[in-house]
């Protein structure tokens, strides 16, 4: 018997920033990426065997939407949502609860590469102990397998959503060396108001008229 295909768990980011009903380029990439590891057809198998998104359901909608596009309308039991989370943290506690329930024990999480690191943190804290194989990767590892995509992964940097994003990862790691906020930094900075999406836009459009 084959080995389970990992269960993979999008993580989200922003709106376009141009007020178009559609993720933002960072969520954009991100729907991309998974919908090459999850593509059949063509003497491909699939490298996933699930997407699942636990992100709000404004941003969640988006995100389906444009994987329902991009994959030609898959199986709906293969676009597993559950759009509750507002915080990284929530988005892997609401993946762990859904993996639980459903007995998927092999796990993946697609998320910008900078964030990575971030990721990594909350899966120790909400995997702390577990037989579940649980990876990470971004959309930029695995879109590099693919020539075609060289020159969106070489103008990322450039992108102002990546540059924006690279300010708040700077800033959250600056509070966590705050033995009193890190807690609070790594879990539920984004639950402090009811919308993940003002936050974080509100965030980065400070941190862009400062340059920090």
């Amino acid at each position: 018997m084959s080995p389970e295909k990992p269960v993979a768990l999008l993580h989200s980011y922003l709106p376009d920033r141009e007020g178009r009903k559609i993720p933002d380029k960072l969520g954009r990439i991100g729907v991309l990426a998974a919908s090459e590891l999850y593509r059949k057809g063509e003497n491909r198998k699939g490298e996933i065997s699930k997407i699942c998104i636990t992100v709000e359901p404004y941003l969640a909608s988006l995100l389906t939407k444009r994987l329902n596009t991009l994959l030609n309308n898959p199986p709906i039991e293969d676009l597993v949502v559950l759009p509750q989370a507002v915080s990284t943290f929530g988005e892997v506690e609401t993946f762990r609860k859904l993996a639980d329930e459903n007995d998927w024990n092999n796990l993946l999480t697609i998320g910008n590469h900078e964030h990575l690191p971030r990721i990594r943190r909350v899966i120790d804290n909400v995997f702390p102990e577990t037989d579940k194989k649980i990876d990470t990767t971004s959309p930029k590892e695995i879109l590099s397998k693919y020539p075609r995509y060289k020159n969106i992964l070489d103008d990322m940097e450039n992108w102002p959503e990546q540059q924006s994003f690279n300010r708040v990862e700077r800033i959250i790691n600056i509070v966590r060396k705050i033995p009193f906020l890190k807690n609070f930094a790594e879990s539920h900075f984004s639950e402090v108001l009811p919308s993940k999406i003002a936050l974080h836009a509100w965030i980065f459009r400070q941190s862009e008229k400062r340059n920090i």
